[in-house]
Parts: C-alpha cells; sequence; structure tokens
C-alpha cells in the first residue's frame, strides 16, 4: 500500500519487472485460452461422437482403441479429444462403463495422480472399472539386486544397450521418459484408496474378467496392473 508523499522504489518500476509482468499475464492468458478450446473440442467429441456409457482410453498415443474415446495431451497423437489431466476429466459424473491407462500414471507428479484416480473414480458408473498398467519399481528394484538388469528385453527394443551398470540401470528407470512417480503394488493401492476406490485387484498381463478390458496392454514391459472398482 502506498501513502502520500511516499516514494515507490525504483525497483518496482524497473524495465525488467514490468517485462517479466507483462510475459507472466500473456503466459497466464496463452494458458487459459488453451484450456478453454480443449473444453470446446471435448464437449463437441462427447456430444456428436460419444454415447454413454463411455469407455475412455487416457494417454492413447498412437494406439487409440476402436469404438472408445481417446485421450492424450500429444497434438501429435491419434486421440480424439487432446486433453491434460490436470484439468480434471471431461466426463459427467457417473458417465464411463471402463477407463484405461497403459504407461500414463507415473508421468506425473503424484498429487496431480491422485487428483486424476479421484476423477476416474467420478467419472466412473456404480461398478464400472479403472484398468492401470504400468512398470514396476518392484521388478526394477529386483533387476538391480539380482543384477540380472542386462538381460531385459526393452533395452535393445528402446535403443538402452548404452546402459553400463545397474546403478545407471535403475536411474534411468526412475528419471528418463518424464517419469515421475514410480509405483509397486502396494503403492499404486494406496493411492487407489485415497482417491475413493476400494476394491482393487491385480490382474494378469491381457487378462480380465471384463471382456472390454482383456488384451488391452500394448508392452511386454507392462508388469504391474490392476483393476479398480467403483
Amino acid at each position: 500500500m502506498l501513502y502520500p508523499n511516499t516514494r515507490m522504489d525504483s525497483r518496482y518500476l524497473s524495465p525488467l519487472r514490468i517485462l517479466i509482468g507483462v510475459g507472466w499475464r500473456a503466459n497466464a492468458l496463452s494458458t487459459k485460452r488453451a484450456k478453454e478450446k480443449r473444453y470446446a473440442n471435448a464437449k463437441v467429441w462427447l456430444t456428436h461422437s460419444a454415447t454413454p456409457p463411455l469407455n475412455v482410453n487416457i494417454g492413447c498415443g498412437k494406439e487409440p482403441f476402436k469404438g472408445w474415446t481417446n485421450l492424450d495431451l500429444d497434438p501429435e497423437s491419434r486421440a480424439d479429444i487432446l486433453w491434460d489431466v490436470t484439468d480434471g476429466l471431461p466426463f459427467a459424473n457417473d458417465s464411463c462403463a471402463f477407463i484405461y491407462c497403459e504407461h500414463f500414471l507415473e508421468h506425473i507428479p503424484v498429487a496431480d495422480g491422485v487428483r486424476f484416480l479421484a476423477e476416474c473414480h467420478r467419472s466412473l458408473q456404480k461398478d464400472g472399472v479403472l484398468r492401470i498398467g504400468m512398470p514396476s519399481a518392484q521388478e526394477i528394484v529386483r533387476h538391480y539386486y539380482e543384477n540380472d538388469w542386462a538381460s531385459q528385453p526393452w533395452l535393445e527394443k528402446y535403443g538402452f544397450t548404452w546402459i553400463k551398470t545397474r546403478a545407471e540401470y535403475i536411474n534411468v528407470c526412475f528419471r528418463e521418459w518424464g517419469h515421475k512417480w514410480l509405483y509397486d503394488a502396494e503403492e499404486l493401492q494406496r493411492r487407489l484408496c485415497e482417491a475413493g476406490f476400494t476394491q482393487i485387484e491385480n490382474v494378469a498381463w491381457g487378462e480380465s474378467p471384463h471382456a472390454e478390458l482383456r488384451n488391452r496392454e500394448t508392452r511386454n514391459e507392462t508388469l504391474l496392473i490392476c483393476e479398480a472398482t467403483k
């Protein structure tokens, strides 16, 4: 607050501070407009191309599921809806039958991850199912401890044969590809419970009691898979 006869410190009027302020406001406006555009596009898709209850594939990349509503933030993906899950999910309460994501949850900070899981819980109808597939922190640690990391097929598949030691291996697993938080079964169940799920089961690769969720995994290194029912 300024009082009469006081002089504003010249720091607050420096060109650099003014430019920083202008840049911040421009960035905030750009972010707001991008968010509004995502919501508008999602509304159009959901109004004209989808009928509840929805089957939703989140983080689809270039492998969308036919007949599902596919979401991804990457403009180069083959998503039906370009979406940032930190904005929530663009679905009405109780409007989804199945939600699937593979190698997605580990790419967002854990607090955002719990909010995302809570949004999945909100969006699912009663008895709706969320299926999550991801790398397993337990398996990564086992590879380190038993020193069999060099035999993992994904090293050659994805061009990581340059890794020389198990310490380098475990650091790559936890830090590469934009990983923010890796899970084992205990940690994933904990976060699902925080999001409101109570019925949680570990399941095998490609297997499910629900036909819609069978054979959905696309990567052999998806070693931690569970289904959470609302």
